[in-house]
């Protein structure tokens, strides 16, 4: 068995464990259609909120489609651990202590004549005002999946919606997680072998482009990543999964400290910005849930 049907066998182990048995198919891969369910209400831990449907129908990435049922799915992933409408933050490790509104599949226009939006898995908003968090959840695509390219348009400061001041140290950042020639349409690598540097940069960008709408003065990007902590499971690729992990998050340090000038831009506009990493069982650790929605969300803690 290779290391990617590992990963998925181990994540459906675990479903099943906690989770029970539900029926598994239609996926338009057949080798795949045993990690995905027929229903997306077996796939979520409580019936998703009228509201929240029409965010994800408008969404970029079709997410309440086959993509949703998937059981690696980051999208289920995500609303399983926030819920519906409103969250509880109980630990100040992910944010200050309160309730949170919930938005996902956040949309933030990044360029000029952009029509791909950056699309936030979700952003919380404290009831009292004060901080926003915005959520870009990674459940295996980091194992899994593969980087994007930078497009050319990210170097051009013309097309940004700041300030030339402000997108020239945005172009500093983008330029220095690339690496190697550009192709034919001047789109250039990440230099990045894990951590998707790029994504994190323009929803950076994205989020400090529209801060004329926030009321509030701390704003924090975090980015959930699911692990493994029983190793042992993704035998015989232990040594293999323990060495991406490491470079994923060596890579996200990287990304932060390219980033500095970049918090100096919050920081003028009066805005505290924190980027952080936070594995999904620490995430979860600082909501308030019931037990029953935690025997269902142990599927994501092995």
């Amino acid at each position: 068995m290779d290391f990617p049907t590992t990963v998925v066998e181990v994540i459906k182990r675990r479903f099943e464990e906690t989770n029970g048995c539900k029926e598994f198919g239609g996926c338009e891969s057949e080798a795949m259609s045993p990690y995905y369910v027929m229903h997306l209400e077996d796939n979520l831990v409580e019936q998703m909120a009228e509201c929240h449907l029409r965010e994800y129908e408008q969404g970029i990435g079709i997410e309440l489609g086959e993509k949703m049922r998937a059981l690696r799915s980051s999208s289920a992933m995500t609303f399983n651990v926030l819920g519906n409408k409103r969250v509880n933050i109980i630990d100040s490790l992910l944010a200050p202590k309160g309730c949170y509104s919930i938005n996902y599949e956040y949309q933030l226009p990044t360029l000029k004549g952009n029509p791909n939006k950056a699309n936030l898995d979700a952003r919380l908003t404290a009831e009292n005002g004060n901080t926003v968090v915005y959520c870009e959840m990674k459940m295996a695509e980091w194992m899994l999946g593969w980087m994007k390219m930078l497009r050319v348009s990210y170097l051009d400061p013309d097309r940004y919606l700041i300030p030339r001041e402000d997108a020239l140290v945005f172009i500093d950042l983008f330029n220095s997680l690339v690496a190697g020639d550009p192709n034919w349409k001047g789109s250039r690598k990440t230099r990045f072998r894990r951590f998707d540097a790029l994504q994190m940069a323009k929803h950076l960008l994205a989020i400090y482009s529209n801060l004329d709408r926030e009321n509030c003065r701390a704003v924090k990007l975090v980015n959930c990543i699911w692990e493994v902590r029983e190793t042992s499971l993704l035998a015989p690729y232990e040594r293999k999964y323990e060495t991406w992990l490491a470079t994923e998050r060596s890579e996200f340090f990287e990304f932060v400290r390219a980033a500095r000038p970049v918090y100096d831009l919050f920081e003028k506009r009066g805005f505290d910005l924190t980027i952080d990493y936070m594995p999904v069982d620490r995430f979860l650790a600082c909501l308030e849930k019931t037990d029953e929605q935690m025997q269902k969300l142990a599927r994501y803690i092995l």
